[in-house]
């Protein structure tokens, strides 16, 4: 590509910001068993089968987030948020009881605030699409904080790559593999950390940031590390509310440009905070970022490699 630079602009959304001032924002899901309960779920019995790709029909939420269908011990479709963000998949309390999830006791979950403890249910099966997790413990969290059915964490597409194509409202889980890109699709590499993929080669105003993709959130979020490079733009105040309920204030500021590889996203909203989730993946002191649902929808698709560590944009049909 030349070292050409691709643009996703963003309107301007100052008033924007200012009206959501004193509103709630979505956090970020993150959501880790501490120590584990149990062994980590599979996702296939054999890692190294072949397993078709599963092309599924996605929705969307009230946070502009998506879900796709879940079948739980044979029952459904249920429609799970997507969440990138989270290592492990989670029902709601809601769900648990109309489904008479067998409770497994007390986990510690890492949420994107702070730990906390929450119950658990034992799930016998859980199928997306050809890819089924089986006789695992989901951490149970409320309906009303989660603002879904529940959640499809990381482990149910571990190995995968994931394909979000926003213009056909579907998600393509498939084997990695090397495949031909679409014309004018723009390749950023990653670390993977914990099960994240942190993408590295981003920066905002030539200070180097740490990105990761995270579908379980509305809005983007930068920590105050990030902040602090940036000190002379003036921000707002406001809150995010976590899966569990928990409340951080944050600051809303304007990004006129952030650089992801090849990609400059321009008038980026970010909510900037001291979150736990940073902490937890190593970042407390350096520039990072939590790239959410309000700036990857800007692009045509957007695919998710984790075990090439590679993210693709195509930002035009």
């Amino acid at each position: 590509m030349g070292g050409r630079e691709h643009l996703i602009a963003h309107p301007d959304r100052r008033a924007v910001a200012l009206g959501l001032a004193s509103g709630l924002l979505a956090a970020p899901s993150l959501v880790r068993a501490e120590p584990p309960p149990d062994p980590a779920p599979a996702a296939v019995h054999d890692p190294e089968a072949a397993v078709p790709d599963s092309v599924l029909a996605a929705s969307v939420d009230l946070s502009d987030r998506m879900s796709v269908p879940v079948t739980i011990n044979g029952r459904g479709p249920f429609p799970f948020i997507v969440d990138t963000g989270a290592n492990r998949t989670v029902v709601s309390d809601s769900l648990a009881r109309q489904l008479r999830l067998p409770s497994a006791g007390t986990l510690q979950i890492r949420a994107a605030t702070a730990l906390a403890k929450t119950g658990s249910a034992r799930v016998a099966s859980l199928t997306v699409g050809h890819r089924q997790l089986t006789d695992f413990l989901a951490p149970v969290l409320e309906q009303d904080n989660l603002g879904a059915l529940g959640m499809l964490g990381i482990d149910a597409v571990a190995n995968q790559r994931l394909v979000m194509d926003f213009r056909k409202k579907q998600m393509t889980i498939s084997a990695t593999q090397r495949r031909e890109s679409d014309a004018g699709t723009l390749v950023v590499q990653a670390k993977s950390r914990y099960g994240q993929l942190l993408l590295v080669d981003s920066w905002v105003e030539g200070i180097p940031l740490y990105v990761i993709i995270d579908t379980g959130s509305e809005v983007t979020l930068g920590n105050m590390a990030m902040r602090s490079f940036l000190a002379r733009r003036r921000a707002q105040a406001s809150e995010v509310v976590s899966v569990t309920g928990d409340r951080a204030s944050v600051d809303l500021g304007m990004l006129p440009q952030l650089h992801i590889g090849q990609v400059v996203v321009l008038n980026q909203q970010v909510a900037y905070a001291d979150l736990y989730v940073f902490e937890q993946l190593g970042l407390h002191g350096k520039p990072s970022m939590l790239l959410g649902m309000s700036t990857l929808r800007q692009c045509s698709k957007v695919s998710i490699d984790f075990p090439a560590r590679e993210v693709r944009f195509l930002l035009e049909a």
